[in-house]
């Protein structure tokens, strides 16, 4: 198993930190070369699931200049007439160069994605020991097609972290996610179900957008990843506008069929237009069942504009009869609904990246996790 700063150098390159940023003052030259050869390098699972090119390059580029600063003394002599750095990392540099050279595109392109969390348990083909992942093909730009649905964003990263944290959450229920996004969430809670063989579970993920639905399904359906393995895994498309439609009986028919347990959703208050269909579609998930069971709603949002987020908790305080204005760690207990800050993490404490949204080298935003549920 590798060291912290290794480690960190591993998972930096999984998940396509800047290598500007990427601590290695403590690394010496033979254990830093040998985790750049064998854990990345010559990784099965990277050549078969590979960051972007234009990412390789310019993390190869680091990491010669990194080793070959190691093999020189501060006066300018060779320091360990032993530490070369291995052919294969200069040619395989020098390739990616000319081949992005003969493309010609600097607009970022797709690329593999791997998460990495401890679970103690070593699965095939494992990245590190110890370690389970979870690899998604992700945009690299903000907006891809018109959405910002084709990357991970900082709050399922949260959530994803809460949950593992409290994994009783997910395991044994019917899960259903809102705005799904390519995956990453569904995929932790998928490999946290597998891991409860005490009584199945399901799981929905839901999103708006065709393309991006899509795109979630074929990262799900990954080799690589657990959740191939998962026997009650359902995608669905929908429309929170739906549910503004007293007269349409779709939107009340799924969640007929779902029967959830637990509501899921990430950064799922992105533009104020949104705000009223989506606690519409909460209530709805969240109305008791026949069999006696309270779902419950856990929405991570992170704290990048506070109006937005107040506009969210007023609509949701429309379905109280009591609403608490300040923002405490109740939001709102009444009759009926209870909203709940359960959480607050700083977006830069993620377990998966280590860092904060968009690869800033620092940041003050911090992602809230709201617990959602009628009162009994």
């Amino acid at each position: 198993m590798l060291p912290d700063p290794l480690f960190d150098v591993l998972r930096a390159y999984a998940t396509l930190q800047p290598p500007k940023l990427i601590e290695t003052r403590e690394i010496q030259f033979n254990a830093l070369h040998g985790c750049l050869l064998d854990h990345i390098l010559l990784s099965p699972h990277f050549q078969e699931y590979p960051p972007s090119k234009q990412y390789q390059a310019a993390f190869w580029k680091w990491a010669i200049a990194r080793l070959e600063r190691l093999t020189i003394s501060n006066n300018g002599l060779i320091f360990h007439v032993k530490d070369e750095i291995d052919e294969r990392i200069y040619t395989y540099h020098i390739d990616l160069i000319q081949e992005l050279s003969a493309v010609g595109t600097s607009v970022p392109s797709p690329s593999y994605v791997t998460y990495l969390w401890p679970t103690g348990v070593t699965q095939a083909r494992a990245v590190h020991p110890g370690y389970s992942k979870a690899t998604l093909l992700e945009s690299r730009t903000t907006i891809e097609s018109g959405t910002t649905g084709l990357r991970t964003w900082s709050a399922s990263l949260i959530l994803a972290q809460y949950l593992l944290k409290n994994p009783a959450l997910v395991q044994d229920k019917r899960v259903l996610e809102l705005g799904c996004g390519i995956g990453f969430l569904g995929m932790i809670v998928a490999s946290m179900q597998l891991e409860d063989d005490v009584a199945p579970a399901s799981l929905w993920l839901t999103d708006v957008n065709e393309a991006v639905l899509q795109r979630c399904e074929d990262n799900l359906r990954l080799r690589c990843n657990q959740s191939h393995l998962h026997p009650n895994l359902n995608l669905r498309t929908l429309d929170w506008f739906d549910a503004m439609d007293a007269e349409s009986g779709s939107i009340q028919a799924f969640f007929a069929e779902a029967r959830p347990d637990v509501i899921l959703g990430a950064d799922v208050v992105y533009d104020p237009s949104i705000i009223p269909p989506l606690v519409r579609v909460l209530v709805l998930a969240l109305a008791h069942r026949g069999d006696g069971k309270k779902p419950v709603a856990y929405i991570a949002l992170t704290q990048r504009n506070e109006i937005t987020l107040a506009n969210f908790l007023r609509h949701a305080g429309k379905y109280s009869m009591q609403s608490v204005t300040a923002l405490a760690d109740v939001l709102f207990i009444e009759e009926s609904l209870v909203v709940k800050t359960i959480a607050t993490e700083p977006v830069d404490q993620n377990i998966f990246t280590g860092s904060t949204e968009l690869g800033q080298a620092s940041s003050m935003q911090a992602v809230k996790i709201f617990q959602i549920h009628f009162k009994a």
